[in-house]
């Protein structure tokens, strides 16, 4: 699935179909509680009255946060050239490795996703140095497993990614705060927690009882 454009397209439908108002590239620089209602202030000095806010920015929403709740990691990843379908293995299937530092190895059509590697730093330039090293490591952890893949490189990145000490994500309230929401996917499976954020939320503001909340929620911090 590319999440990319399946969020474009479900915001351009609802602006589309129900006039939602959508501002891309426009920052965020406060956002004050005002009684029952808030007011968010961007850096090009719009303001938004509203009686929600949710947060679903991902790492970046620590600026909204009274305390830190996650851990910033760095993770890199190759991609190979296209390769036979001989090559390939049963059903394409997601190969993960389960120690420490993990390893996956995937497909995407006929070429070769590997990915790993972790270092527990957010520091980008850092992170963009090593990743030539990186990339040599991955290539030589894909060869001694299956050396009758003509793996080659056709296209290395890296990238920062949060996870939590339980590795499940924070959805919901700030304890105190009921009406600034948060739709945290941490931890790897944005995709799939978006989904149950989206419905726990929902149903908050709906007034809807859903059990999830506690499993989700920033008590457990």
């Amino acid at each position: 699935m590319d999440a990319y454009a399946a969020a474009s397209h479900l915001i351009d439908y609802h602006r589309r179909r129900s006039g939602l108002a959508v501002w891309s590239h426009t920052e965020v620089k406060e956002c004050v509680k005002q009684e029952e209602q808030y007011k968010v202030v961007a850096v090009n000095g719009c303001r938004i009255q509203c009686k929600y806010v949710v947060i679903a920015a991902g790492f970046e929403a620590g600026a909204f946060l009274p305390e830190k709740v996650m851990d910033l990691t760095s993770t890199y990843a190759i991609i190979s050239q296209p390769v036979d379908e001989q090559f390939l293995w049963h059903k394409h299937s997601l190969i993960w490795e389960t120690k420490e530092p993990y390893l996956y190895i995937r497909t995407h059509g006929n070429r070769i996703i590997v990915g790993g590697e972790d270092e527990n730093f957010k520091n980008p330039v850092l992170r963009d140095k090593l990743l030539r090293k990186k990339v040599a490591i991955l290539e030589k952890k894909i060869h001694k497993l299956f050396p009758e893949i003509p793996f080659v490189t056709d296209f290395a990145w890296c990238g920062t990614f949060s996870t939590t000490k339980d590795g499940l994500p924070y959805i919901g309230n700030w304890p105190g705060d009921k009406n600034m929401l948060y739709a945290l996917g941490y931890g790897g499976n944005g995709i799939t927690f978006s989904m149950i954020a989206a419905q726990i939320i929902r149903n908050k503001i709906k007034g809807i009882s859903d059990n999830r909340e506690k499993i989700f929620g920033f008590e457990r911090r």
